[in-house]
């Protein structure tokens, strides 16, 4: 097997930054590597603080009135020309229902008057 030429053997591994030495007493290179990982963490630290204010920065509260008034005139503005075919086509209908009874009643008064009359009756 051969090694990556890339590998730096002064670069420590992984297990070397993360893992704490199993021996009794460290050696100089993991002290070295015990001390690049303290300062990666230190830097990673910063750069979390650093980045957190912006991060957790509040948006500011809607106003729900004005929201749910845009909400409602969009709808509304979507249904005006249903509404508006809806109402037409009721007041229609009343209108001819209206016209209809309205003639009945007159027809019917007017035969009434004219039964009478043909009877010698006075209204």
């Amino acid at each position: 097997m051969s090694q990556n030429p890339a590998f730096d053997s002064s670069i420590p591994v992984l297990t070397e930054v993360v893992l704490e030495p199993m021996g009794p007493e460290p050696t100089p290179a993991t002290d070295a590597g015990q001390a690049e990982a303290e300062a990666a963490i230190a830097v990673a630290e910063e750069l979390a603080e650093a980045e957190a204010p912006a991060a957790l920065q509040t948006q500011p509260e809607p106003d729900w009135d004005e929201l749910e008034s845009r909400i409602v005139e969009r709808v509304v503005a979507q249904l005006q020309p249903q509404i508006d075919a809806v109402v037409r086509n009721a007041l229609a209908s009343a209108g001819d229902q209206i016209h209809i009874g309205l003639r009945q009643a007159v027809e019917q008064v007017v035969a009434q008057q004219v039964a009478g009359l043909q009877f010698g009756q006075k209204a």
